[in-house]
């Protein structure tokens, strides 16, 4: 017995002992890291104290923080949504709240997440404002060293009134004055109560719970902070199901575009670092991006003198890129404008019509193309001009925006293959855009102005492409920490990009974008106009313009927009403004044609007949360029070839493309007969039905819906069903020119048919 009395005394006595030395150590650690530590009152003034960002020409960039209000004019229930949210014991305890500590730990415990927090709002205040977010025990001793200075010093209410003036709500507004005149344009001594939670809902993850970006996210949170409202007794139940009803209605104020552009640069900041804003913020960074203020305040000049006055008031929107870098140089437009998808009409045709077409080998800028009147599968589009054109290249069907010409090519070259394409150029579809109206733009969601732009600054930088960007570099503590590395990553043919390019150029002087012709540099430019279904006018206008140098979106849209307002029109009007202020002092150079593509001179003559051959000396000819792949034959040296498909168990297939300007004669001969099989006189055998063989390849074009083909110059393909196994023949063709009555031979093509 007592020996346990022993060993218990001396249990007793090490415990004790171990105490003391980790009481010591603590209160020493403590002294140590806290002793000179003191409160600065001057920081709770400024709330980007330790972050900078610059514009291009180092010019600092700041949000509107100036508005700074004194709590005691908010309603009870603005400053009650934040405490119920935040920090429910505020005014019964001393700065830290162990009830709520204690709640936490137990909490971690049981769900190994550790993910539940126990600061108050004055441990927030001084977090936020006085030290940085490193999650360290020396960050937290300092944390409650300085709550405990700040509870002696300040008042509860002047605590709530600094932390409410501070506290970040996403956007670059910082303290609740700014945030409520960004959000509902309004001061927040005026805020409803279901605002009052919104933006108390917003500073637990701004990122998150942005009622611009994520209205669901924002409204669950909102009801969240609503019910514990009511739980905690500072709303009656009629007043919190008046609220749960009530659908918060944004009214983003136009003067906000600087906090837009510093929450996208916070925003990317923070994802290039993989941090939080909080932490972001007190990190002592400075961030160096691509925004131009002077060129960002030209630009809200010229829409407030030259636009803000038209009827209706149309959403206006506008982007500015580097092309180098694919940096940001100006963005004019409120945050649902610039961030929500809408239909991009025919802005879309170079992405994922021609561009693919093109790249593929399907055409060249002078293939022809028969605007008619179509019906493919139900679906029979029309040009904006209620016309038809007949026989029109690719280069005036691209130039004049024509609907049907697209529809077919699309049709041409498969609606998968050319979303393939335009997914490497950023343009994302849902899966029921599986038809063929988004040749002209009919996407399920649409796509975003900043997606648009990006495409078609792949095709200004030679086919290689980029995301936008808003940041050159990240500095700390003198180092750069993150930097640009400018790196794009090819995803078409130089040789595409520039036949794009080349057409483009037209439209931007005979074609819809004509009102750029009186500039002397090379500008490309696309138009887009999307109607109203219900009436006769627009709801989405577009002009996309590039140089070498920059690329340039600009954007009216709204229900209510003039009927005068297309694509060629205010947004064409408007980048001419902007491109007239950029190279006010210095030109771009001029695009220059890579070796991938060749100049060359056809016969007049004989493309007025849809016949691409190279002229003759002294003929009339017409300059048009070609990728280097394309093959042009000399004139009156034309090459008629023929393919056979002789596969087991199946009767032999001919394939072939020719003019109209010809007739044909498909012959088959042994050693005992010659006879015509097919002409074009005579649909005996040819495949209109291609299923079986739809995965076969002919000319480089796969079998499928090949009698459904709309360029002018016509694929045959003919099964020759009344072929003998085991006989042996030759196959050729006998061409006719139906204006010179002159006949061509085809190679000839010798087999035995299984």
């Amino acid at each position: 017995m007592k020996l346990i009395k022993k060993i218990f005394k001396i249990t007793i006595i090490f415990f004790a002992i171990i105490t003391t030395f980790f009481v010591i150590a603590g209160a020493t650690f403590y002294y140590k890291e806290t002793n000179s530590l003191n409160l600065d009152e001057s920081k709770f003034l400024t709330q980007t104290n330790n972050l900078e960002i610059f514009d291009k020409n180092k010019i600092s960039i700041k949000p509107t923080h100036e508005n700074y209000i004194d709590i005691n004019d908010l309603k009870p229930h603005t400053k009650n949504a934040f405490i119920s949210a935040e920090d429910k014991r505020f005014f019964s305890h001393n700065g830290l709240d162990f009830i709520r500590i204690g709640g936490a730990i137990i909490s971690n415990l049981k769900t190994k997440s550790f993910s539940q927090g126990a600061s108050t709002i004055s441990q927030q205040l001084v977090k936020n404002t006085q030290l940085s977010n490193e999650k360290t025990i020396s960050r937290k001793i300092k944390e409650i060293k300085l709550t405990k200075q700040l509870e002696k010093k300040y008042s509860k209410n002047d605590i709530l009134n600094l932390y409410l003036n501070n506290i970040y709500f996403g956007n670059g507004c910082y303290g609740i004055e700014n945030a409520s005149n960004h959000y509902f344009s309004k001061s927040s001594k005026d805020l409803t109560l279901s605002e009052s939670a919104i933006l108390a809902g917003t500073i637990n993850a701004p990122s998150i719970y942005d009622i611009e970006s994520n209205p669901e996210k924002a409204n669950e949170r909102k009801n969240l902070i609503l019910k514990l409202m009511n739980t905690y007794g500072k709303i009656t139940d009629d007043e919190y199901k008046n609220a749960i009803n009530e659908k918060v209605k944004l009214n983003i104020s136009k003067l906000s575009n600087y906090n837009y552009i510093y929450n996208e640069i916070i925003q990317e900041a923070c994802r290039k670092l993989n941090i939080t804003e909080n932490q972001l913020k007190n990190s002592k960074l400075k961030i160096y991006s691509y925004i131009d203020l002077n060129l960002q305040n030209e630009i809200n000049k010229i829409i407030n003198k030259n636009y803000n006055n038209i009827e209706s008031n149309p959403s206006i929107s506008t982007i500015v890129l580097d092309n180098e870098t694919s940096g940001v140089l100006a963005i004019k437009g409120t945050k649902s404008s610039l961030k929500n998808r809408k239909q991009p009409g025919s802005t879309i045709k170079p992405i994922l019509v021609y561009a693919p077409a093109i790249e593929n080998g399907n055409v060249s800028p002078a293939t022809k193309i028969i605007d008619e009147k179509i019906n493919i599968s139900g679906y029979s589009p029309e040009n904006a001009d209620k016309k038809y054109h007949g026989q029109v290249s690719v280069r005036e069907a691209l130039k004049n925006s024509y609907n049907i010409p697209a529809v077919k090519l699309l049709n041409e070259i498969g609606i998968k293959n050319a979303q393939n394409f335009a997914n490497k150029l950023g343009i994302p579809f849902s899966p029921n855009d599986n038809n063929l109206a988004i040749a002209l733009g009919g996407f399920t969601d649409g796509l975003t102005l900043f997606e648009l732009a990006n495409a078609y600054t792949t095709f200004a930088n030679n086919g290689t492409y980029a995301p936008e960007k808003y940041i050159s570099k990240i500095i700390k503590n003198n180092k750069i920490i993150y930097e640009n590395d400018k790196q794009k990553k090819q995803v078409m043919k130089d040789s595409t990009a520039y036949l794009i390019t080349d057409i483009l150029k037209d439209t931007s002087k005979t074609g819809t974008a004509k009102r750029l012709k009186e500039f002397n540099f090379d500008i490309a430019s696309k138009t887009g106009t999307v109607g109203d279904t219900n009436s006769s006018k627009n709801i989405e206008t577009y002009n996309i313009s590039y140089t070498t140098s920059h690329t340039i979106i600009s954007y009216f849209g709204g229900s209510k927009m003039p009927e005068y307002i297309n694509g060629a029109t205010h947004p064409t009007m408007l980048t001419k403004d902007i491109i007239s202020y950029l190279y006010k002092n210095n030109i771009p150079h001029n695009f220059i044609k890579p070796n991938s593509v060749q100049e060359k001179e056809i016969s007049k003559k004989n493309y007025d007949k849809n016949i691409i051959v190279l002229a003759n000396e002294n003929e009339d000819s017409i300059k048009e360029i070609f990728t280097q792949d394309t093959k042009i034959n000399e004139n009156n040296k034309i090459d008629f070839k023929i393919n056979v498909l002789n596969l087991e168990n199946k009767k032999p297939i001919v394939s072939f493309s020719v003019s109209d300007r010809y007739s044909y004669y498909i012959i088959r001969k042994n050693k005992s007969s010659e006879e015509i099989i097919s002409s074009e006189l005579s649909s005996d055998n040819i495949i209109k039905n291609y299923d079986s063989i739809s995965n076969i390849k002919i000319n480089n074009l796969k079998i499928k819906n090949l009698n459904d083909r709309y360029i002018a110059k016509q694929s045959i393909i003919f099964e020759d069903k009344n072929a003998k196994s085991g006989e042996i023949y030759e196959y050729f063709a006998i061409f006719c020119d139906k204006n010179t009555k002159k006949e061509y031979k085809s190679n000839v093509i010798k087999l035995k048919v299984f």
